[in-house]
């Protein structure tokens, strides 16, 4: 209790203001803030929760009475859960069978059968021990009216029932514990200590019943760190030299090996197109967004920070409706993964008062509370994300098998005579990067390994696919084949209304032309190599880039089998016109060659920018501020429309 102040002896020579205002002025800094992390429990996860503590035999069922023979038993089953928008509604069906026992046989037995509703204030302690009080309880019968039980029934249920109910514990103390490691590992050694001492404070708040869910506040008391008086603010520094973005980078690659990771585990859930569709647009979004960052030199230290919180306030309810933890093994975990995951978009407030930052072993740890599966990095193709995506199957290796080397992009052997260097390979209008971006691509972990040495082709067949060797019109009409059996392959009925296999056919013949100038292997220092943007992203024919599409193709195909990279060409195109495009209202008629124009050259946008082109390139229609690669395309378009338009290509060199 504080002393009243004409208590207090006024110290010799030092007025009374200017000690208070000493006082305030030192109290000032030091002033502990409470932290709040949200710990929330949806009502379908509770109920999980509470089945798997208190109803432990087969069906959701549990017997809380069977003596003498069972002649006297009585069992719950079928429990629910519900709110009423303060307190929590727990129901369970109740069997009862009562009678006497004498010689071995059970006289007068009584059957009743019913339910039981109790409404009921959750309570936790500071062991968070989650406990349930009843406030009141009705009984109905087997047609759902309020039941009338006579004295025995009524004692029966509740000397039984409501004694057992009430012995229902839930310990939260795990995902806590699981917390607070977490976010150990997030923080800076220099603030260990003092982060330590914070969460070994960490207190419960009481219980709060939402419609939902039942939402229990972590507290923790927290000064602001002392940063030395400084004004940096390291959360938005930007990463300029090669140290900091790779350091970057690599904490990116956790993280969108993380969301994979997380994605796979939706593998058996019975997904709508709405869910299959957000997790396309979350992934897809995530990587332009980061190769527009490197590309643009806008990597900051809050980069990863920021698409994480973004991206899980995306997918947090889709998670929430089908990750149901229906095992006892994976409730703890999937609540510490979904409190853990709450706690890190609060970053903004936690920062400053706890130095705690993403790392990549938070991203690690987070990703086993669901699954103790080995996050992958590698890059390889994974069926299981096709499928959740709604892509179908892995794309069919066509026959030519890729040849290549092991960490390298030359082919197997050099070429026997001299040739000129190729002229410059035309700029690929997908992801504009910066030259420094390219420079930083060597920091990035290497692709697949390569196929094994007896699937290679001999080397006679690759020089006739290398621009420089074979001459132009000879490799054109080939390379033109390959592209018209993708098309027809990838064309399906109906797409749009007023499109044809002829329409599409066209759009990736003038995709390949700008892209790559239909070349899938150039030569360089007399050897032969795959096509790759400068800065070493985009591959071959259709300049696919590794990065945005790792894992939903073969990075060594897409380097060495030009009918792979052709495919994976097709099938984004398809796929951003039937996901997409084709979900919109049509901005022009399709009848007439003008709207089938605009409608190619936006869907190019989406191959060139990824999904956020829906909405800017037709803006730029509207202005008129089209971007260089939209006319240049566009006029690649519109010379593919007639048996003579090979001539105009003059972008391939003459042996």
């Amino acid at each position: 209790m504080t002393t009243p102040l004409r208590q207090r002896k006024r110290p010799t020579g030092l007025p009374i203001c200017m000690l208070l205002a000493l006082l305030l002025g030192l109290a000032g800094p030091s002033r502990a803030e409470t932290i709040r992390i949200p710990l929330s429990i949806d009502l379908p996860l509770l109920r999980t929760m509470i089945v798997n503590q208190a109803y432990h035999d087969p069906g959701e069922q549990t017997t809380i009475v069977s003596m003498a023979q069972r002649c006297n038993e009585i069992t719950l089953s079928r429990p629910q859960v519900g709110s009423d928008g303060e307190r929590l509604l727990f129901q369970t069906a109740i069997t009862i069978h009562w009678g006497t026992p004498i010689a071995g046989a059970c006289l007068a037995p009584l059957f009743w059968e019913g339910s039981l509703v109790l409404s009921q204030q959750p309570v936790i302690d500071g062991n968070w021990q989650l406990r349930f009080q009843t406030i009141d309880s009705t009984l109905f019968d087997r047609t759902g009216q309020p039941a009338q039980l006579a004295g025995l029934l009524w004692n029966l249920v509740k000397e039984h029932v409501h004694s057992y109910l009430g012995t229902i514990t839930l310990n939260l103390a795990p995902p806590v514990d699981n917390l607070k490691q977490f976010m150990l590992n997030q923080t800076s050694d220099s603030q260990n200590e003092q982060t330590s001492r914070v969460l070994a404070g960490m207190h419960p708040d009481q219980p709060v019943v939402t419609p939902a869910a039942l939402r229990i506040d972590i507290l923790a008391e927290a000064s602001p760190i002392d940063h030395g008086g400084g004004t940096d603010e390291p959360e938005a520094a930007m990463a300029t030299d090669a140290a900091a973005q790779a350091r970057i980078i690599e904490l990116w690659q956790s993280w969108d090996a993380m969301l994979i990771h997380l994605i796979g585990q939706l593998a058996d859930k019975p997904l709508s197109v709405e869910d299959r569709q957000l997790l396309l647009d979350v992934m897809l979004s995530v990587r332009y967004e980061f190769d527009a960052a490197l590309s643009g030199n806008q990597l900051t230290d809050s980069f990863v920070r920021d698409q994480f919180v973004r991206s899980w306030q995306v997918l947090r309810p889709l998670f929430r409706r089908h990750l149901d933890a229906d095992t006892s093994a994976s409730l703890l975990g999937y609540l510490s993964f979904f409190t853990a995951a709450d706690a890190l978009t609060t970053l903004d407030s936690l920062g400053p008062l706890l130095g705690v930052d993403i790392s990549r072993a938070g991203f690690y740890r987070l990703a086993h509370m669901l699954d103790e599966g080995p996050l992958d990095e590698s890059g390889n193709v994974n069926p299981t994300l096709r499928r959740i995506l709604g892509l179908g199957e892995p794309l069919a290796v066509p026959a030519d098998r890729p040849p290549g080397t092991e960490g390298s992009n030359e082919a197997p052997e050099q070429i026997p005579e001299p040739v000129a260097d190729p002229p410059p390979a035309p700029t690929s209008s997908l992801n504009r990067w910066l030259q420094a971006a390219g420079r930083l691509a060597a920091l990035l972990p290497a692709g697949p390994r390569p196929a094994h040495a007896d699937t290679l082709p001999g080397i006679a067949e690759l020089r006739s696919w290398t621009a420089g060797i074979t001459p132009a019109d000879q490799l054109l009409p080939r390379v033109h084949r390959i592209l018209k059996q993708v098309a027809a392959d990838q064309w399906r009925q109906p797409v749009v209304k007023g499109l044809d296999g002829s329409w599409f056919t066209r759009m990736i013949l003038a995709t390949a032309w700008q892209e790559s100038c239909f070349r899938q292997f150039v030569v360089k220092d007399d050897k032969i190599v795959f096509l790759i943007s400068y800065n070493n992203t985009s591959i071959g024919l259709m300049q696919i880039n590794e990065k945005i599409w790792r894992g939903i193709y073969d990075a060594q195909q897409l380097r060495w089998n030009i009918n792979y990279n052709g495919m994976a060409g097709a099938e984004i195109l398809a796929l951003y016109l039937e996901r997409y495009i084709s979900k919109r209202p049509a901005k022009m008629s399709l009848k007439d060659g003008a709207g089938r124009r605009y409608l190619a050259a936006w869907l190019y946008a989406l191959y060139n920018g990824g999904p956020s082109q829906l909405e800017k390139f037709p803006a730029r229609h509207r202005t008129g501020d089209f971007f260089r690669s939209d006319k240049l395309f566009a006029e690649k378009y519109d010379r593919i429309n007639g048996p003579d338009w090979p001539a105009s290509v003059d972008c391939l060199p003459a042996r």
